[in-house]
């Protein structure tokens, strides 16, 4: 049965209020590393500066294997992440926005200094 405007704006106000009060912080941290996920999956879509597919480089041909191998280690993710710093080069601007907010969660959680991570210029 579809929702009644009253009830999609109650649900509305209940996830603004659960962002707000920090309730929902792991699921946006959850999120956010999927985004990131995603990102540096259509970065490894593309083919590598030589030219060849990142496929046949590092042996992953689908998302899931590509997801595989970010999971075998808790660092993968990261270094994947920081391998594009400091100047995010192949992303697009959403691409590299998702992959500084991990970096910018991960230095949170573990206690690092608030650094000031340079997004590229919109083209």
């Amino acid at each position: 049965m579809p929702l009644s405007n009253a009830e999609r704006q109650r649900r509305y106000r209940q996830r603004l209020k659960a962002r707000a009060s920090g309730d929902a912080v792991v699921d946006q941290a959850r999120i956010a590393v999927e985004r990131a996920v995603q990102a540096l999956w259509a970065y490894h879509e593309r083919p590598s500066p030589t030219g060849v597919a990142w496929s046949a480089i590092d042996g992953c041909r689908t998302l899931g294997e590509y997801r595989s191998e970010l999971e075998r280690s808790p660092s993968n993710l990261l270094q994947a992440c920081r391998a594009f710093l400091p100047g995010f080069e192949g992303l697009t601007l959403d691409e590299a926005r998702a992959v500084a907010d991990v970096i910018e969660l991960a230095d949170a959680l573990r206690l690092a200094p608030a650094g000031r991570i340079f997004l590229p210029e919109a083209a």
